[in-house]
């Protein structure tokens, strides 16, 4: 796998570097311009997928493509998602007026729930022999980080620190929602998968219960990091690319604008806790007390990796905010 990657980050590297040699800057590349490395990254993913059925899957055709499209299915969305949102939500969000974007922030989130619902079913039917139960939640930490990542943005981009007391409210009570009505979504789901009736409760095994429990950890640290993390980045774009602003002043904005939506989400995060243990009798405080240097280990990794690949993605996100106060830097290296 490391050298199946090593080969397409040098065709991609090579036609990143033909670009740059055109004069053409990576981060003003146009749609058509942006075909030939998606299509690279695709078929590095699409060569991964393959060395792995090759190690792992030896049935029969249907139980091979079966396999395929389990690993397929998680990562075409977490990619239509990211797209989507990077060249279709920002730049619509840019566009609007403040009441526009609270609007924006306040109802994109509803698509990543259905995302990780199917993310989620589709890990939970590959067998053990290929997943884990154990460490099966780190083939969606990069959809929960991403998405954390990619959607947080819209809320601390806001300047109303209202409006952003408000969404982290309702956010939260979004997610307290969506991880108390998983065992639903399952239930239902898996009576029209395996076409009969079952009672509620038959279809959970510990396979399933220990998926959740992970699931509903990383996505508790993924909101969290992400709130710092995008904080972050916003602080250091004022910092970098526009005038008058002191370090002692862009401390104060990171210590505001990131107390406010941690508090909002540990808040609802140990209503969460509450309502997995005590309801739902899900081991998500046994996981965690045995299982925490893995969980923040995998977390450290998505987030340093989602950051790295999602950096030009943000500056989408965040152009034309402060375009009466931005610097004037070059667009391409070693140039004036």
């Amino acid at each position: 796998m490391v050298f199946v990657s090593l080969l397409f980050y040098l065709v991609d590297s090579v036609y990143r570097l033909g670009m740059q040699a055109c004069g053409i800057s990576h981060s003003k590349l146009t749609s058509l311009q942006r075909v030939p490395a998606e299509a690279i990254f695709s078929l590095s993913n699409c060569a991964l997928i393959c060395v792995i059925k090759m190690h792992f899957c030896f049935g029969p055709l249907i139980q091979r493509m079966k396999f395929i499209d389990l690993f397929v299915v998680p990562y075409a969305l977490a990619q239509c998602t990211a797209i989507l949102t990077a060249y279709g939500i920002y730049p619509a969000y840019n566009r609007q007026n403040p009441s526009g974007k609270v609007l924006i922030t306040l109802f994109v989130p509803l698509r990543v729930v259905v995302l990780k619902a199917a993310g989620r079913i589709c890990i939970q039917r590959l067998w053990c022999r290929i997943s884990h139960p154990g460490t099966s939640f780190v083939l969606l930490a990069p959809t929960y980080c991403g998405s954390a990542i990619m959607l947080r943005l819209l809320q601390v981009d806001l300047h109303s620190l209202e409006s952003v007391a408000l969404i982290g409210v309702i956010h939260g009570i979004a997610e307290v929602f969506d991880r108390s009505i998983m065992a639903f979504i399952d239930h239902i789901v898996h009576q029209v998968l395996e076409k009969r009736q079952i009672p509620w409760g038959g279809f959970r095994t510990p396979r399933r219960e220990r998926l959740a429990a992970d699931l509903t950890i990383m996505s508790m640290l993924s909101e969290s990091s992400a709130v710092v993390t995008v904080n972050i980045f916003l602080q250091l774009y004022q910092y970098f690319y526009t005038y008058n602003n002191s370090p002692l002043k862009l401390l104060q904005s990171f210590a505001v604008t990131t107390s406010v939506p941690l508090g909002i989400e540990w808040f609802f995060t140990s209503v969460s806790i509450a309502i997995e243990t005590r309801y739902k009798n899900l081991p998500v405080m046994a996981v965690w007390r045995k299982r925490w240097k893995r969980h923040l280990a995998v977390l450290l990794i998505n987030v340093v990796m989602v950051c790295s690949w999602t950096s030009s993605t943000l500056f989408i996100a965040v152009e034309g905010r402060f375009k009466d106060n931005v610097k004037d830097h070059c667009q391409m290296p070693f140039t004036s």
